[in-house]
């Protein structure tokens, strides 16, 4: 399946070259057979049962999200508190799905085998004329696939440079300032998504996806793939720096608590670290490194 399953041949070429930088919109392939995997169908099915496990399912409305008390009962998802709060204008976001629903699963591990990059998926069910998430932009890129209904995408370009993980998020200052920048300018795009499509959203693009003006139930499914980047590579080098004896041994606690001799242990280790670095053999543990980047899990809100 991989990248496949979403794009044309000449579409994934060009990603794998080139990761995207810009917001773009495209049609699902005519033989792909995510339909068949993933439909409205089989996530209605997940809220009438319940079957949905609880702990990934949130409720939410304007960015507001309820208690999951007010939707479950005895720990597990109830379909009557849920219907209730659907007919009251509220979403259903329904995290990391390919842990619980095999065929996505399968998607996500063959996209992760062929770009090196983790990947979850999370499914939005919203109602006509309303809005669960509002303005945010993400820190890895989201490829959104609208399952059925319209969805309407307001996009602004980045005004972060390369936020990643915790670092230049949305929610925090002075990022959060920016939101209300961007508002007040209007967005860069405007989509409306249908069903069929897929919409190609780089990550720090804000967004605000909403059914307004639309008479139809939007459900799609979000596939986010969390980059690689320089960070990760040095991350692991570091961990693997666990292979290095002076960098394993203990630091007395008044060492730690002095910060001029604490500041003689930092010299100390970045110049074991830089020694210990200059040995590494990086076709080597590259082989390592792609071994981890197909197979280490990357899930979402743990």
């Amino acid at each position: 399946m991989s990248l496949a399953i979403l794009f044309d041949e000449d579409t994934v070429n060009a990603m794998m070259a080139a990761w995207p930088g810009k917001p773009a919109v495209s049609a699902l392939p005519d033989d792909s057979p995510l339909p068949g995997i993933a439909n409205a169908h089989i996530l209605h099915n997940y809220l009438a049962t319940g079957a949905a496990p609880a702990d990934q399912t949130v409720v939410i409305r304007d960015g507001a999200a309820l208690h999951p008390r007010a939707y479950t009962t005895l720990g597990h998802l109830d379909p009557v508190k849920l219907a209730k709060w659907r007919d009251r204008g509220y979403s259903v976001q329904l995290r990391n799905i390919n842990r619980w629903y095999p065929p996505l699963h399968t998607v996500c591990s063959t996209i992760q085998i062929e770009t090196g990059f983790g990947c979850y998926v999370a499914g939005f069910i919203t109602p006509a004329g309303a809005q669960g998430l509002n303005h945010h932009w993400d820190q890895s890129a989201v490829l959104v696939y609208q399952l059925a209904g319209r969805k309407t995408w307001r996009i602004w370009e980045p005004v972060v440079e390369e936020p990643h993980r915790d670092h230049l998020a949305s929610n925090t200052q002075p990022a959060s300032a920016l939101v209300d920048q961007l508002k007040a300018a209007g967005p860069d795009h405007e989509f409306d998504l249908s069903p069929g499509q897929v919409l190609t959203l780089p990550r720090g693009c804000m967004h605000n996806p909403h059914t307004r003006g639309h008479r139809d139930e939007s459900i799609h499914l979000t596939f986010v793939l969390r980059e690689r980047t320089g960070y990760w590579i040095s991350e692991k080098l570091t961990q693997a720096a666990i292979a290095s004896t002076p960098l394993r041994r203990v630091i007395p606690p008044e060492h730690i608590v002095d910060p001029a001799t604490l500041a003689k242990h930092i010299d100390q280790t970045r110049n074991h670290l830089i020694d210990w670095l200059t040995r590494i053999d990086p076709n080597t543990f590259a082989v390592q490194l792609l071994a981890a980047a197909r197979t280490e899990p990357d899930l979402d809100y743990l």
